[in-house]
């Protein structure tokens, strides 16, 4: 999983389309991609006024720990118990952090993998005001075994050690989940102090 920030007006700009909400996620979804977007606006170029959405920061602390992260600042157990379309489990804005957040599949029909999620500069902040309140280390010891219990992506990866070996070690053992959620809680930060929206795409 990868997040973006972006300056919320041009985003608002994006999203302002006359042929509806729909068609404004759709042009939201082909500037951020550089021009793919959703399979029906793949093979055509973007006019000449509409240029790419920049990307103040982009930030990949949670390309392997997403789901992990998810699991350990939501509490949920039954993470995976529900249908792609679905909102993800646990409150907002807990479940904002990673995984919530609007479809820019305007259809509401194109599940989470591959597809962004936008969200807003109001859910930006309260995302950050819910990670400000977070001790990371003891969100940790409280919820390893949660974790590890929840069958979530990667937990456990091979780990590259100084005498060449590579040890399976867990997303808790390896520290990954620890820097996961610092790294992603600094860019909230970022974020919310710039007033920006923040796109999310699990690849």
């Amino acid at each position: 999983m990868t997040l973006t920030r972006h300056d919320a007006a041009e985003v608002d700009r994006l999203l302002d389309h006359p042929d509806g909400e729909r068609a404004g996620l759709a042009r939201l979804w082909h500037a951020w991609d550089e021009g793919l977007g959703p399979p029906e606006l793949r093979a055509q170029e973007p006019p000449p006024d509409e240029p790419f959405l920049d990307h103040i920061e982009e930030n990949d602390d949670i390309r392997r720990n997403w789901e992990g992260l998810h699991v350990l600042v939501t509490g949920c157990d039954r993470h995976d118990a529900h249908e792609d379309d679905d909102p993800p489990c646990g409150p907002a804005p807990a479940r904002d952090v990673a995984m919530g957040g609007l479809s820019l599949d305007g259809s509401g029909s194109g599940g989470r993998l591959n597809t962004p999620f936008l969200l807003t500069p109001a859910q930006v902040r309260a995302v950050h005001g819910f990670l400000r309140d977070l001790d990371p280390a003891a969100l940790i010891r409280e919820r390893a075994a949660l974790v590890a219990d929840a069958g979530v992506y990667s937990f456990h990866m091979g780990v590259l050690q100084p005498d060449g070996s590579t040890p399976r070690m867990s997303m808790v053992e390896d520290g990954s989940l620890l820097a996961s959620l610092r790294g992603v809680r600094d860019f909230y930060a970022r974020a919310a102090a710039a007033g920006n929206a923040v796109i999310k795409e699990i690849s």
